[in-house]
């Protein structure tokens, strides 16, 4: 067997800077052994990766990860690479880690390999929060992994991912992945020794998912305290790879879901389904939540409104570790008031994401034109001008639905956006 590399990028910065409160994202591998047929990192990984399809996969070197923060911590500029220095400030503030952004980080990579326990060693060490996502079961019945989880029910979260309670349809979807009956019972083995632990029902798949009451009260028995859900997103520009993929999704379903998508989404490219659609779905699913006593959270473009904190993920929102420059807390902030400001969340972007917006880590910025035309702009600035631009699509007033109206300026010249209640 060859021996793993261990020369994979980690951390980075999310594509979803622009609206997550924990924009810093871990992956130990760079592939999951899973083979969920709709996740969207094969897609991107199988396209823009040479030898994704066919290659091993690699590794973080645990020794440059702590190297990070152990330079952040004492803002050590001169011993950390350029590239390196751009999370010190996000760190310094312990800012929370996304850890299983675009692979499984206990996953069957993790069992052969262990260098997520070795890293785990060290965030116990220095007693950083984290919150994890992931649909592996094993590690909970392993004492090395869960002696450290015991320690940090202040500061460590988990999300655990089941997109229905039917065990065939689960089965047929997320290939290799535990039943989820096996991932209910891992909800209750972390939260009997104080974790706090949030069911992702992400994605949501129409033709999947609508078992969700069961789901929800299932988790709820288990341990849960809350839960966070996304709609199933579809990458219309598909290759034959893909489209194999979104074919075998609908013999599932039951119906075309590459059609059903294309008819039902606005949207250029990566197709997202329309909130007439989305939204009476989601409002059922929150009062349910509600009703059990459980926090409700959406990280959909569609229905933020109905977050109960800023993070979408779920993470307590009384650790107060969440990054609150972005556009899901301006609807919070928004919905509170009536309106909000760019100054209403500008600390926060200009305290972390001063650094040029050509060198974010593994931040895909497009074409060596857009390159060359923002070269000099840090990405705070460039999320200010995603702020002001109201005709882009991933700004407040095109990719939420409508929650946001512009309505005139401020002093500093940045739009004022109004809320705008909808359901």
């Amino acid at each position: 067997m060859e021996k793993l590399k261990q020369n994979y990028t980690s951390p980075r910065w999310s594509m979803e800077i622009p609206d997550c409160s924990m924009p810093m994202s871990m992956d130990t591998y760079s592939r999951c052994s899973y083979n969920c047929l709709y996740c969207f990192s094969f897609f991107q990984k199988s396209h823009t990766t040479k030898g994704y399809l066919t290659g091993q996969p690699r590794s973080v070197n645990p020794e440059k990860v702590i190297a990070l923060f152990e330079n952040a911590a004492v803002n050590n500029t001169a011993a950390a690479n350029k590239t390196d220095v751009q999370f010190f400030k996000y760190i310094q503030d312990r800012r929370i880690m996304q850890w299983g952004g675009l692979a499984d980080e206990f996953d069957e990579y993790e069992r052969r390999n262990g260098v997520t326990l070795e890293l785990l060693r060290y965030f116990d060490k220095i007693d950083y929060p984290l919150s994890f996502s992931t649909k592996a079961a094993w590690w909970t019945e392993d004492s090395r992994y869960m002696e450290l989880f015991a320690r940090h029910t202040h500061n460590w979260h988990v999300k655990i991912s089941i997109i229905t309670a039917d065990p065939e349809k689960a089965r047929k979807i997320e290939r290799g992945v535990p039943s989820p009956q096996e991932r209910l019972a891992v909800i209750k083995r972390l939260a009997d020794i104080g974790i706090h632990v949030t069911l992702r029902l992400r994605p949501f798949i129409i033709g999947c998912s609508e078992d969700y009451p069961t789901l929800i009260r299932a988790a709820k028995e288990a341990g849960a305290d809350s839960v966070t859900t996304e709609f199933f997103c579809m990458e219309s520009r598909a290759d034959d790879r893909l489209k194999a993929r979104y074919a075998a999704m609908s013999e599932v379903l039951g119906y075309d879901i590459h059609q059903f998508y294309m008819e039902n989404s606005k949207q250029q490219g990566y197709k997202r389904l329309n909130r007439a659609i989305k939204a009476p779905i989601i409002h059922r699913m929150r009062e349910l939540t509600h009703s059990l006593g459980m926090r409700f959270h959406v990280s959909d473009a569609f229905c933020r409104e109905c977050n109960d904190a800023c993070n979408c993920c779920g993470v307590p929102p009384e650790w107060g570790v969440s990054q609150t420059g972005n556009i899901g807390n301006a609807i919070i902030i928004a919905r509170e008031k009536g309106f909000v400001t760019f100054s209403d969340v500008m600390e926060s972007i200009n305290k972390y994401f001063d650094f040029p917006w050509v060198g974010a880590c593994g931040y895909n910025t497009g074409s060596n034109k857009a390159r060359a035309l923002l070269y000099d702009t840090t990405m705070a600035q460039w999320l200010r001008s995603n702020w002001n631009d109201t005709k882009k699509g991933t700004s407040p007033a095109r990719a939420y639905g409508g929650v946001l109206v512009p309505d005139g300026k401020d002093e500093n010249g940045d739009v004022i956006y109004r809320y705008a209640i909808k359901r």
